[in-house]
């Protein structure tokens, strides 16, 4: 019995930290393209 409990925590660790991982990476990306599109000169129509 034991044993089986061990089981779920190993393999559903790695996930948990990815469905917490994945929308704070996203979330961080999304900003620093907000702030780097926003410090670079305005493009010339040409």
């Amino acid at each position: 019995m034991a044993e089986w409990s061990k089981a779920p925590d190993s393999s559903s660790g790695p996930r948990e930290r990815a469905w917490v991982q994945i929308p704070l990476l996203t979330f961080y990306l999304s900003i620093l393209l907000r702030t780097a599109s926003f410090r670079l000169p305005p493009r010339a129509n040409t």
